[in-house]
């Protein structure tokens, strides 16, 4: 039998209750503790908190109480996260695993590097961010393509979403500039802070591809509301942003660029209540495109028979790419920042049985 793992789970928003849901089903781990911020939240049973039966774990606001538990590792998913709290929990003897933003971060944000690095060996652990996207679409499979083929002169992720069905105003409106007018989508500090998360995955497909970027570009491209539209995280008023399309885009010393695209819009494939029109091949999903001496496009979809339950799909994927990725971290040696470049290949658990034991 594998050795099983203890969890905790710090905080329960939308990928929060996903990887709290992948942590109760799966059978090598065991949920020992989690940790909420709503008053709502607070004392009720985990399993209760997702729709399900009780599992007999209280959820506390009480970060003293979740601090002293005995676990192996921490699903970590607050926004805005907090480094610092980050270090404390790392310091504390235990591995982290998380969505937010340090994917490959020894070169964009050295300074938090340092910091988490420090705290990993003070604890004798490891930290790994993952995710869908940055955290694993965005730069494992890509780099993992890239095993197929000899020149690279090119590789394009490009991730597609219908939003309507998004929940989070936050996410929407301060992080995806979706309803903000031109001028405030332009002033949002937000825009710097992106442009480091998207140049992480970048960072880590060259160093995969034993290079380095020498030169770092962007474009920010948005299409307006023709009129108002409706949606789970409030209106999108006529003239406001409707579609936003990021591209972050790195060259290597060699030459070969590599580009993360976002495209996310408030309509739906035929976008017939936007003031233009841009190719989109799928309403949710993701293209990688390899160009070269061979030329590869994969496209992943989310399938399912309405939009709503493909957003779902897309948000659940988050969280349960992150708690598959527990063992790896836990087991990692020597102890630091893990990325996909450090850790074996992630996979799902349906079982404890292995061939070897």
């Amino acid at each position: 039998m594998k050795k099983n793992y203890k969890v905790i789970q710090w905080a329960t928003g939308i990928t929060g209750q996903a990887s709290l849901h992948s942590i109760i089903r799966n059978p090598r781990l065991e949920l020992v503790g989690v940790k909420v911020y709503a008053d709502e939240k607070n004392g009720k049973d985990a399993g209760v908190l997702i729709g399900g039966n009780p599992v007999g774990i209280t959820c506390t606001q009480d970060t003293e109480k979740i601090m002293g538990l005995d676990a192996d590792c921490v699903i970590y998913c607050p926004m805005p996260w907090d480094v610092t709290e980050m270090c404390a929990i790392l310091s504390s003897g235990k591995h982290i695993v998380t969505p937010c933003p340090y994917w490959f971060p020894f070169t964009q944000d050295r300074e938090d590097a340092e910091k988490l690095i420090s705290a990993c060996k003070r604890g004798g652990v490891n930290l790994h961010a993952s995710g869908i996207n940055p955290g694993g679409i965005a730069e494992m499979l890509p780099l993992t393509l890239t095993g197929l083929c000899n020149r690279i002169d090119r590789i394009t992720m490009t991730e597609y979403g219908d939003c309507r069905d998004y929940g989070s105003e936050g996410v929407i409106r301060d992080l995806m500039n979706l309803g903000r007018t031109p001028e405030e989508a332009d002033s949002n500090p937000v825009k710097d802070l992106l442009t480091s998360f998207w140049n992480e995955p970048i960072d880590m497909i060259a160093e995969g591809l034993g290079s380095e970027v020498i030169n770092y570009s962007s474009e920010h491209n948005y299409v307006l509301a023709n009129q108002p539209i409706e949606t789970a995280s409030g209106t999108i008023a006529k003239g406001t942003i409707a579609l936003n399309n990021y591209r972050h885009i790195g060259k290597t010393k060699e030459g070969t660029e590599i580009i993360q695209e976002q495209i996310w819009f408030m309509d739906d494939i035929c976008q017939e209540r936007l003031e233009s029109k841009m190719e989109i091949p799928q309403d949710s999903g993701w293209r990688i495109r390899i160009e070269g001496d061979v030329n590869l496009v994969v496209d992943v979809r989310l399938d399912a028979p309405t939009q709503p339950e493909r957003t779902a799909m897309g948000i659940s994927l988050t969280g349960f790419h992150c708690v598959n990725a527990v063992e790896a971290t836990c087991e990692a040696k020597p102890n630091g920042i893990k990325t996909f470049l450090d850790l074996p290949l992630i996979t799902g658990t349906m079982g404890s049985y292995s061939v070897f034991n």
